[in-house]
């Protein structure tokens, strides 16, 4: 009985695993899709008790906003979904937005600001780089 306990645990673990690496597999793949549009960056918000969640955002040369995905949810099933009330914007005004304007959920809110930035640290470690 102990024997086929332990053999289910493992089974059940396996398939875990290869389900958590095909999300992984398709959340990088539409990245690599999306950063063909402009500059992208990755936020994330939450915690392992309250729930995740993990943003994509790609923007123009100009600072627009060009896509804004997310991903959250409690299975492996959960994909990356549009968030369509920020393309077009400026990223100065998910930077500078503190009312609920954008309908964002607080924890939407914060990933996407993580990920914005994420996008500025690196435009300006990037501008660093040219002046040296």
């Amino acid at each position: 009985m102990t024997s086929k306990l332990i053999i289910l645990i493992a089974i059940a673990w396996a398939l875990q695993l290869a389900l958590t690496l095909w999300q992984t597999r398709r959340f990088y793949r539409r990245l690599y899709e999306l950063r063909r549009d402009g500059r992208s960056a990755i936020g994330m918000a939450g915690s392992i008790y309250r729930g995740r969640i993990y943003v994509i955002l790609v923007v123009s040369e100009d600072n627009i906003i060009r896509h804004a995905e997310k991903l959250s949810g409690w299975t492996v099933f959960a994909s990356l979904r549009p968030v369509p009330i920020l393309v077009g914007k400026p990223l100065d005004l998910l930077l500078k937005e503190t009312d609920d304007s954008l309908s964002l959920s607080k924890k939407e809110r914060e990933a996407f600001l993580n990920a914005a930035n994420n996008l500025l640290e690196f435009e300006q470690e990037d501008g660093e780089d040219e002046e040296n």
